[in-house]
């Protein structure tokens, strides 16, 4: 009779393996050589920033994203792509935000001054330990990541003086000048704009649960099925702020956590409670201009070809506070 061997030594094991396994994968991702990126100058027309607090600029470009090692690669991309298509390089401040409890923060910012050493850019903790007792798991894994979830935070975590933010996620290359998008008019109410994506089924979208609900289902009562995607958003702050919608949006996620309401999880329940103060769509920077293509392959159906990558040429949208 061949010898078994016990259960929790098994476990063990299986744990030393899959602790190791991933500890090589992330130590690989952070000290894989990256390439001095050249540096990148001003055009004459440019403003100049003069002695003026970059990190307090109204004059500079404030570009917001996440720094995690597993998408490293993706980050590096991004910051590339941004000061290659910028008409004044010298003019963006980058704001990452990166996990409190990594152990990989301080190696991250050690690789982007490496890698940009005329970057100006600041790391910002973030306390995903908090974040993650409100997560509920997602279809998509990737969504269960309290990192993911740092975009609600921004206007907590960047200093009070920064008021407009452009936010990229770490899968998108910019194809066009970033202070065009960093323009971008909200109005006189406006919140945010971001890519729009009409003719969602929500009713696949949304459990029996909600639409059980009379008070929850009347949400869309009257409305267009569209949604905004977060991957890209240009947001101002002062009125995120104001309108406290980082609370908001943790409620959701509590009542989500409580009696799950939505099937995929993740940041994209911002347009199950922003939409109702949606103004009509507008197109000032026109339906089918290319700002970002993303590296991602899920992206069939919503963007078209650009190379291998796909492109976001939907209408954006703004949101009313």
């Amino acid at each position: 009779m061949p010898i078994q061997s016990p259960p929790s030594l098994v476990k063990l094991l299986s744990f030393l393996f899959f602790f190791l396994t991933t500890t090589n994968a992330t130590a690989a991702a952070t000290t894989q050589p990256f390439k001095e990126a050249p540096k990148f100058y001003n055009s004459e027309s440019c403003p100049s920033l003069g002695n003026d607090n970059t990190v307090c600029s109204d004059v500079a470009v404030h570009v917001a994203m996440t720094l995690d090692a597993a998408y490293l690669r993706g980050s590096m991309a991004a910051i590339l792509s941004v000061l290659q298509h910028s008409s004044c390089p010298e003019n963006v401040f980058f704001h990452f935000v990166a996990a409190a409890s990594s152990s990989n923060s301080l190696l991250l910012s050690q690789t982007l001054s490496s890698s940009f050493p005329y970057l100006k850019f600041r790391v910002y903790p973030f306390g995903d330990s908090a974040v993650a007792g409100l997560i509920s798991t997602s279809i998509r894994s990737a969504l269960d990541c309290p990192l993911n979830y740092a975009r609600n935070y921004l206007a907590n975590l960047l200093p009070p003086c920064v008021r407009r933010v452009v936010y990229l996620d770490s899968d998108l290359v910019l194809v066009d000048d970033i202070a065009k998008l960093a323009a971008t008019p909200l109005g006189p109410h406006a919140v945010l704009a971001a890519p729009e994506y009409c003719n969602a089924n929500f009713t696949t979208y949304f459990t029996p649960s909600f639409w059980a609900n009379p008070t929850l289902s009347l949400t869309f009562e009257g409305r267009d099925a569209c949604y905004f995607n977060t991957g890209v958003m240009v947001i101002d702050l002062d009125r995120w702020r104001a309108g406290g919608y980082t609370s908001r949006i943790v409620e959701w996620m509590e009542l989500q956590k409580r009696m799950r309401i939505y099937e995929l999880g993740g940041p994209y329940l911002h347009f199950s409670w922003f939409s109702p103060e949606t103004s009509r769509p507008w197109t000032t920077v026109g339906t089918n201009t290319v700002w970002a293509a993303t590296t991602s392959a899920g992206c069939a159906g919503i963007c078209t070809q650009v190379r291998s990558a796909c492109s976001i040429g939907a209408t954006p949208f703004a949101l009313e506070s």
